[in-house]
């Protein structure tokens, strides 16, 4: 007796049954079995920093590498102070940013 197309279909029906039931049950599973052994989410680092603590860090380190003369350390210091501004004003507007977006 040779097969005919019925059986073919039946069989691959059988098979694909058998295919979504092991997928569901293992989305299933899997799914509760990943929520129970998640880690907990990374706590926010505390700042390690200040500004003011950044810019006489930056300037200790330039003067320890090159030679400054007074009127050098004098333009690099206000450099330092206005990089430092900037990066305080982007900070504050992100935060800004930030907080008007979920509220």
């Amino acid at each position: 007796m040779k097969p005919t197309f019925k059986d073919y279909l039946s069989i691959a029906l059988a098979l694909l049954a058998i295919f979504l039931c092991g997928y569901g049950i293992g989305f299933l599973f899997g799914e509760r079995k990943g929520l129970r052994h998640a880690p907990p989410p990374p706590s926010r680092p505390a700042p390690t920093s200040s500004i003011a603590n950044w810019e006489e860090t930056t300037l200790a380190t330039l003067e320890k590498r090159i030679e400054l003369t007074p009127a050098q350390r004098a333009m690099v210091r206000a450099e330092i102070a206005t990089s430092a501004a900037r990066v305080r004003s982007a900070r504050e507007g992100a935060l800004a940013t930030y907080q008007a977006e979920l509220a």
